[in-house]
């Protein structure tokens, strides 16, 4: 019963819709006229359509770059970190190795301070020398 009402009720709702038969209306210009307005507005149309593919197009050729651009950055970006890693662990290789060199080196140290030694006793002794060289000159 109760889909009978329904069917009954959606009957009622599509003649209700229907409109009275409407007296045709006296056209204000021409069939031509109309044609021509009616083609003008097709080629307007088609144009928008072509001016939106072409805008969407060049979107998408922009998209496609941005992205490219962005993942370029991003290997370059890695390739930088890889190249600072490499970079950290040398010098910490080579700080490493930096000990076991130290210790020979200690040795060259120490004879350095002889070497100044040795030159500091030169150069008082220059002076003596010149001393005497000139004492020597006045006694001949």
């Amino acid at each position: 019963m109760v889909a009978a009402n329904k069917a009954t009720t959606q009957a009622n709702a599509v003649s209700r819709k229907k409109p009275a038969a409407k007296k045709t209306a006296v056209p204000a210009k021409k069939a031509s006229v109309l044609a021509r307005e009616a083609q003008a507005a097709k080629k307007g149309l088609l144009k928008l359509r072509a001016d939106t593919k072409k805008a969407i197009e060049a979107a998408k050729r922009e998209v496609a770059q941005a992205v490219e651009a962005a993942k370029s950055a991003l290997r370059f970006e890695k390739q930088a970190a890889k190249d600072k890693l490499a970079a950290k662990k040398a010098k910490a290789a080579a700080t490493k190795a930096a000990p076991k060199k130290a210790v020979p080196n200690k040795a060259p140290a120490k004879t350095a301070p002889k070497k100044v030694a040795v030159k500091s006793a030169t150069k008082k002794q220059a002076p003596a020398k010149k001393a005497v060289s000139k004492e020597t000159v006045a006694t001949a």
